[in-house]
């Protein structure tokens, strides 16, 4: 589960990945790396459902990802952003 607070940033955060993949896909990106970035996309949701708090855990996903490829930056800003 991810903390109730942080809901609607995880799927703002999860939204952002897929923004980036389809843009990285249109960019004719290496399948190789589109892929290692699709697995961490699918293991977010995943996380959400867990019956234990994994906020740390999807948050330490979106870092990776942002720390390989930085233009990821946002998808972690999202999720970073505190509640409006």
């Amino acid at each position: 589960m991810i903390r109730t607070n942080k809901h609607h940033q995880a799927i703002s955060a999860i939204q952002a990945v897929l923004i980036g993949l389809r843009t990285m896909a249109y960019e004719k990106v290496d399948h190789n790396e589109l892929a290692w970035i699709l697995d961490v996309a699918e293991f977010l949701p995943a996380l959400m459902l867990e019956p234990t708090d994994r906020t740390d855990a999807f948050r330490g996903s979106l870092a990776d990802l942002a720390a390989r490829y930085p233009s990821f930056n946002w998808a972690l800003e999202r999720f970073d952003k505190e509640d409006d």
